[in-house]
Parts: structure tokens; C-alpha cells; sequence
């Protein structure tokens, strides 16, 4: 069962590690490494930096069966050069991967790099090197060690010599019939560094797995193959079932056969991606991998890879209308990406990391830069909605613009439920893939935090215009599942229940009450939720008139933790008018004719979840200001 799970899984994170192939040939190309050889992708540069000026040769003569000492050879510094020198690092306290090295300590260098690796490394490296290959480094070995008291004399003059600011790289260099070889031309070195960037690949938890003449999964071609290559530790084969054939580990290769090409590829690729395409939304780190959908697009993807590198080292310029997706201030490329052409896809994973332990929380793939920019065009059109431009509580004026980022306001922020991260994740998913969303769930979230904050005597304001936007943005995507907007019902049942009320042909407030209706359209697309909207401005005017008058507003203690229904709405109604009769306050008859109107219309039975009539009854009370920024008149006045 195991290892079903990670087939299906394997098949939607193979297109990934083959987009980190293709960044991989790219960073090693950038390096000047010829994809071709192995080993110019595994040498590394001994010069980390411009102060390493000079190369020290301890320079041997093949002599039958033995070696000469002639000499220390001193060469500058030379990029042309690092395939001959065949570093790559190893241990800091002992030997490099060959006897190449950094200089220190002269004298410590040469002990620890040089005399040292012929002990305990070219004993490591015996298995893969045939007879004259091992005896040839053994004499080696032997004959510096005998003579080392004479190397290291002259090695000293010679180092000391030069400036002591400039750094210096100790390295071997034989004569052989008259001809210079370094120890990148000797294959016993190259057959060594070969084999230690293959190590990691294919031998692990005491086991070797690696095959033949195998076809590679990735570039399928017919080469050895290894069966521990992996960029992410979500692939083990470290229990029961997830190996091929058994509990086999050396038959690994099977679930996942790479050859060393690839697999040196795909850690160049991770390496890349890891420094210039890492990120963050809210706590979830998630990596942002291209991946080119055809190879005709050269320049084009140089300039990709240009953006993200500009984007990373803080050299990008930003417009003064840059729009933020993700969240504000965060760190957010998508814009830029919006406006590529659909040469590539983006994927998106979103993962956790625990010591060594690597889980994928979230993968979306193949999202074409056309859809991203579907993604701002609605953002765009959202933002510009008029509630949304102005935040109306306390008179704060700051715009509200929809980000990911507002999702977490009802998602994460610790809110008790362990599911959380898993919703907010889903959500983000639906949004990037365009799989809809369910209304009802989003809505039951959305006011379980406005009934948070209602409770603890906290502003709504905030959270119910947050998810009012995150409705609007996915309505307009078309993802809102399960949202029916119903039909236009009319009836004569709460005539009576609305006898007192006044009707009027024209009506001030119906004015500016029809530019909400019409700028959210599909939200107020039944005379139910008009009147239920307009019976929440209603009541927050009720309760700044209560204020005005006592200081405190008891009436909130009516609308039940704004856990309401159709019958208690209507209930409602009435005593709301009674009590700004009381106060000799009632201002607002035009709006209560209002209400009737849309109440006769709505008729019984809604149909509404209590979720839903308690949204647009807050979102009432929360616009009611909305409303009075467009009237000058005698309520304004006494409020």
C-alpha cells in the first residue's frame, strides 16, 4: 500500500525534478561547467575569492617503478585551469576529495591534505580502481612521505616568498616522457572524484543500489543508474514497502533509476532554486520552479532567470503600482511572472522542514503566466470596488486590497482548529487551479471570526470586509460552489407584520442603497438579502443612537452573538423601530419603507443557511456608514 501512495504521488513531483534538471544545466552552463563531462560539473573552484593569487606544484619525475622530487613549481592562479587542479572539498580537519588543496599552514597542509590522503582516502577509493591504478598511488604515497622533510623545506621557501595577503593552493604535477600532466589528467584522480559525487547517490544505511545499462528516469538514456537520488527527503527507503520487489534496499533502483548526469544536475538545480526561487506566504515556505514548456524560447528564459536573480539580491526596480498576490510587504514575484509569455508553467510547492525531515504540504503544477494574470485582473477590479477603497472604521482611510494573505485572517492566526492550514492550503489550490470552493464553508468561517470578534466588543469591520472581498474576488473567478443566487419571490405575508410602515414612490436612501446593490450585483441578488442587509444598517444606527443617548448600546445584546435566522430577522424589525421611537429618534423612515418593500418581496421560507443571514445582517451594520458618507441631512446630524 506504501508504495502505491508513492507512486501516485512520485507522478505529480517527476515533473518538478525534471524542471530542476533543466534550471540544474542552466546554473552549471552559468559556471562555465561542460554538461558533457562529469567531471567538469564535480571540480569546484579552490579560488572562493580574487585573493587567491598562486599554485604550488610539488613536481614529480616518473622513473620505472618510482618518483623523483624536482622541485616546487610555482604557477599563477589560472580559471582555465580548475579542471586540471580537480579540487573538490572534503573534510575541514582532514584530506580533500584529492590531494589538491587550500593552503593554510604550509607545513599543516601538507601533512593533513597531502601526505593524508594517501592513508585513509585512497583506502576508501581501492574498490574502484584496478591493480596498476592502486599500485601506482601507493609508490606515490610512499615516496612523498619518504621525502617529505625536503618537499616541505622548499615548499616553505617557496610560499613564503610570495605576498602574505595573497592566498595560495597546493596541488601535485608529474613529468612523464618529457610531458607535464596534472592530477586532472591522470584517470586514477578523475575515477576518484567520480566516484565521491556518486557516493551520496547510491550507497546509503550500509547498502549499495545501482545497476548497469538501465534506462535513466529522467533524460532516458541506457547508463548506470542509482537508486538513492533524490532532491527532497519526501522519497526513503528506509521502511517496509517503499522499495520495489520487497524490503530490498539495494533493489532501490528500481522505484527511481537516475544516472549520475541527472542526478548532478538536479542538486545544481536544487542548490538554484533553493538561493533564487525560495519564498514565503504567512509561515509556509514554498518554492516557486519553472518549468519550460518548449526550447524555443532561449532569451526568454535567460530573462527569467535574470528576474528571479535581480528579485533575490534586491536589484529589481518596482513600479509605484506594484501589486501585490500574495500578501502585502511580502516577499511576491507574481506580478512580474503575470507578464511573461506562456513559454513555461509554474509549480508551486509549499513544504515544512524538520531537521532532516522534508514534507511536501502543497504541490500545485502547470500554471501558466496567462493565468496568473487573470488572477491580478480580477484582484485589480476588486480593489477598485468603492467599499473596498475606503476603510470606514475610524475613520481609518487606508484601501483594502485583496492578498492570499487576507485568506489567513479566518485560516490561521491559531484560531483552535488543527485543520486550519490544511483549509487555508486547499483554498490556495482552488484559487491558483481554479477548482471551486464551497460558499458555505467559507462563509461559516468567515462568521465564526466576525462572531469572535463581536463577542470580545472588538470592530467587525475589518474581518467582515476581509471576507466580504475573498467572496467577491471568487465569485468573480467563478469558483463560488454551491452559491445559488435564488429568484425574486413576491407575497403579502409580513403586510401585516409591516402595516405601520410607510411606503413612499420615492425614497432617499433607495439611491445610494442601488450603487452597493449594483457594484455587488450577485451578492444582492435576492430581495431576502436586500432587506436583511438593509435591517443590519438599521440596527447599527439604532445602536449610535443608544450610544449618543446612554453611553452604551444594551440593544447589542438582541442580536444573539449574530447567530441569526429568518424568524428572529423578522422579528427583529418591529422592535428595532419601537426602540428608536423610544428615543424619539426615529429618523429613518425612508429606510424602514425600504426594508418593508424588500421584506413583502422576499416572502417566507429564504432558503438561507443561518450563516448566510447572519453575514449580510453584519455587513449591514458595517456599511452603515458606508451610507451616511452619501447623506447630509437630519439623521446624520442627530447621530
Amino acid at each position: 500500500m506504501a508504495l502505491i501512495i508513492y507512486y501516485i504521488f512520485y507522478e505529480g513531483v517527476i515533473s518538478v525534478i525534471e524542471a530542476m534538471k533543466e534550471i540544474g544545466e542552466y546554473a552549471l552552463e552559468k559556471e562555465n561547467k561542460d554538461l558533457s563531462d562529469i567531471v567538469s560539473i564535480l571540480v569546484e573552484d579552490p579560488a572562493t575569492n580574487e585573493s587567491y593569487k598562486h599554485v604550488f606544484f610539488i613536481k614529480l619525475v616518473s622513473i620505472n617503478d618510482s618518483f623523483e622530487f624536482k622541485g616546487i613549481e610555482h604557477q599563477e592562479y589560472s580559471k582555465e585551469k580548475i579542471k586540471k587542479y580537480l579540487y573538490k572539498s572534503g573534510s575541514s580537519r582532514g584530506p580533500d576529495i584529492t590531494p589538491t588543496s587550500r593552503i593554510t599552514e604550509v607545513k599543516k597542509t601538507f601533512s593533513n591534505k597531502i601526505i593524508g590522503w594517501f592513508s585513509k582516502p585512497l583506502d576508501e577509493a581501492k574498490p574502484i580502481l584496478d591493480n596498476n591504478e592502486v599500485q601506482y598511488l601507493e609508490i606515490l604515497g610512499q615516496y612523498i612521505k619518504e621525502n617529505e622533510e625536503a618537499i616541505l623545506s622548499e615548499l616553505e621557501s617557496k610560499v613564503t616568498s610570495v605576498d602574505a595577503k595573497e592566498k595560495s593552493i597546493l596541488s601535485l604535477m608529474f613529468e612523464e616522457n618529457g610531458s607535464i600532466k596534472y592530477i586532472g589528467d591522470i584517470e586514477a584522480f578523475r575515477k576518484i572524484l567520480k566516484n565521491n559525487g556518486a557516493l551520496k547517490f547510491y550507497s546509503k544505511y550500509g547498502v549499495v543500489s545501482k545497476d548497469e545499462n538501465k534506462v535513466c528516469s529522467i533524460c532516458k538514456l541506457c547508463k548506470e543508474v542509482y537508486g538513492f537520488v533524490t532532491p527532497y527527503e519526501f522519497y526513503t527507503v528506509d521502511k517496509p514497502g517503499f522499495v520495489s520487489g520487497g524490503f530490498d534496499q539495494s533493489k532501490a533502483w528500481k522505484n527511481n533509476p537516475v544516472c549520475l548526469e541527472c542526478a548532478l544536475k538536479i542538486t545544481a538545480g536544487k542548490e538554484y532554486i533553493e538561493k533564487y526561487m525560495s519564498f514565503k506566504l504567512y509561515r509556509f515556505n514554498y518554492l516557486l520552479i519553472p518549468k519550460f514548456i518548449t526550447k524555443e524560447h532561449k532569451k526568454d528564459e535567460e530573462n527569467l532567470f535574470r528576474i528571479f536573480q535581480q528579485f533575490k539580491n534586491k536589484k529589481f526596480n518596482f513600479d509605484k503600482d506594484y501589486q501585490y498576490f500574495l500578501q502585502e510587504n511580502e516577499e511576491d514575484i507574481l506580478e512580474i511572472l503575470s507578464k511573461q509569455e506562456n513559454f513555461l508553467n509554474l509549480n508551486f510547492q509549499f513544504y515544512e522542514k524538520s531537521n532532516s525531515a522534508y514534507r511536501i504540504l502543497l504541490y500545485v503544477e502547470d500554471i501558466l503566466p496567462s493565468r496568473l494574470n487573470k488572477l491580478f485582473d480580477i484582484k485589480g477590479a476588486v480593489d477598485k470596488k468603492s467599499i473596498f477603497t475606503k476603510n470606514y472604521d475610524n475613520n481609518d482611510t487606508k484601501p483594502i486590497r485583496f492578498t492570499l494573505g487576507n485568506i489567513g485572517h479566518f485560516f490561521l492566526n491559531g484560531r483552535g482548529n488543527s485543520n486550519m492550514d490544511k483549509y487555508f492550503l486547499e483554498i490556495i489550490n482552488g484559487i491558483f487551479t481554479f477548482k471551486a470552493i464551497d460558499y458555505d464553508f467559507l462563509l461559516k468561517h468567515i462568521m465564526d471570526r466576525i462572531r469572535e470578534d463581536f463577542l470580545a466588543d472588538k470592530s467587525t469591520n475589518l474581518s467582515l470586509l476581509l471576507g466580504f472581498q475573498m467572496l467577491d474576488f471568487l465569485n468573480q473567478l467563478k469558483l463560488l460552489a454551491n452559491y445559488e443566487g435564488g429568484k425574486y419571490l413576491s407575497s403579502k405575508d409580513l403586510v401585516a407584520l409591516l402595516e405601520d410602515v410607510e411606503f413612499k414612490e420615492e425614497n432617499k436612501y433607495e439611491e445610494h442603497i442601488n450603487k452597493i446593490f449594483s457594484e455587488f450585483e450577485s451578492f444582492f441578488n435576492t430581495d431576502a438579502k436586500r432587506a436583511i442587509f438593509l435591517e443590519g444598517i438599521l440596527t447599527q444606527y439604532l445602536l449610535n443612537v443608544q450610544w449618543h443617548n446612554r453611553n452604551n448600546t444594551p440593544f447589542r445584546a438582541k442580536l444573539r452573538g449574530l447567530n441569526l435566522d429568518e424568524r428572529y430577522v423578522k422579528r427583529l424589525l418591529p422592535e428595532i423601530q419601537n426602540k428608536l421611537e423610544e428615543y424619539n429618534a426615529n429618523y429613518y423612515k425612508d429606510l424602514e419603507s425600504l426594508i418593508a418593500k424588500y421584506m413583502v418581496q422576499s416572502g417566507t421560507n429564504w432558503k438561507m443557511p443561518n450563516d448566510e443571514i447572519s453575514f449580510y445582517f453584519v455587513l449591514g451594520m458595517n456599511l452603515s456608514n458606508y451610507l451616511k458618507s452619501f447623506m447630509n441631512n437630519k439623521e446624520e446630524n442627530n447621530d
